[in-house]
């Protein structure tokens, strides 16, 4: 049997993740494709944004 590791950074990590509940937050949210598409790409990026940005404030803390 042939195993393969899948090795992500945390920042693509928190993309993948970001990404995959932002789709099921749209798809739960919205009714139109054209809301569901607008909403899933706004709280995409607002998953980003608060999750570098908390990133942001902890990195003195990392030493």
């Amino acid at each position: 049997m042939l195993r393969t590791a899948l090795h992500l950074s945390h920042f693509a990590a928190m993309v993948v993740f970001a990404l995959l509940v932002s789709i099921v937050l749209a798809g739960l949210a919205r009714r139109t494709a054209a809301e569901r598409i607008r909403y899933a790409l706004w709280t995409l990026m607002m998953f980003l944004l608060v999750g570098v940005g908390i990133a942001w404030l902890m990195y003195p803390f990392s030493r």
